[in-house]
């Protein structure tokens, strides 16, 4: 064979072999855009009934819980607003601050105690204890000029919950969506995994609504930063660990390994 031969040869094959590159690419390409927007296009028209859905937890727990909160749906059903009589009442007394304080102060120092094996729950218990230590000092410096009230952080919430919703259908199309599973898991896994975070959110939010109005909106802060969207993201990686961890390996990978 000539070296010419050869030549056009070896580009032929760089040129198929970058075709089927490519070609595959537009392939998962379009099979992850099929995947987000079918559940998508699901949730966005179900949303209505989902509003009515939160909108009616709300109401049948509130009144076990003793909530002063009360639930409407706006006038075209896609959301729902809040009120809670006497939002103004929830505000800390000065002894509360100072019992809040002292309770910092404490679990820095009993923190200080643990051992190196319990280093990241130290760190983690320090940081709470700082966000904490921040919202009583702005308490105690300008109490009139905090600008959340039990029914504006849940309807923070409740925007930030539904936009986490519609995230979830990308992120699985792109992780669950492209693992070697029947076509049906990768239809319906996300369907259940929303339906689930549908029944959770409204949950986590009567907990908010709960614990701010029983003890103070001192714990707002810490309530919004790690029991609010950054839980749900790690609900939803657990969530996705497990879903992979049922995924059957390949026999060829189980003899590489």
């Amino acid at each position: 064979m000539s070296a010419h031969t050869s030549t056009a040869l070896t580009s032929r094959r760089a040129r198929t072999a970058s075709a089927t590159h490519t070609g595959g690419l537009w392939r998962m390409a379009l099979q992850w855009l099929l995947l987000s927007a079918w559940p998508l296009a699901l949730l966005w028209s179900l949303k209505p009934w989902l509003m009515v859905f939160w909108q009616t937890v709300f109401s049948l727990w509130s009144r076990p819980l003793g909530l002063s909160l009360t639930t409407r749906l706006s006038p075209d059903g896609q959301s729902i607003q809040w009120s809670a009589w006497g939002d103004a009442a929830f505000a800390p007394s000065s002894q509360q601050l100072i019992l809040h304080v002292f309770g910092v102060a404490a679990l820095w120092l009993i923190s200080g105690f643990f051992s190196d094996r319990w280093t990241p729950l130290k760190t983690t218990l320090r940081a709470l204890g700082l966000i904490h230590l921040s919202a009583c000092l702005f308490f105690l410096w300008a109490p009139a000029s905090f600008p959340y009230s039990i029914s504006k952080h849940l309807q923070v919430l409740m925007d930030m919950g539904l936009g986490f919703m519609l995230a979830i259908p990308p992120m699985l199309a792109l992780g669950w969506g492209l693992l070697k599973v029947p076509l049906s898991q990768k239809l319906i896994v996300p369907c259940l995994v929303l339906a689930y975070f549908a029944v959770m959110l409204p949950h986590q939010w009567l907990l908010h609504a709960w614990l701010l109005e029983h003890l103070s909106i001192l714990l707002m802060p810490v309530l919004f930063l790690c029991m609010g969207a950054l839980l749900d993201l790690w609900i939803f990686v657990t969530i996705y660990a497990w879903l992979a961890s049922t995924v059957p390996v390949p026999p060829h990978s189980m003899r590489r390994a």
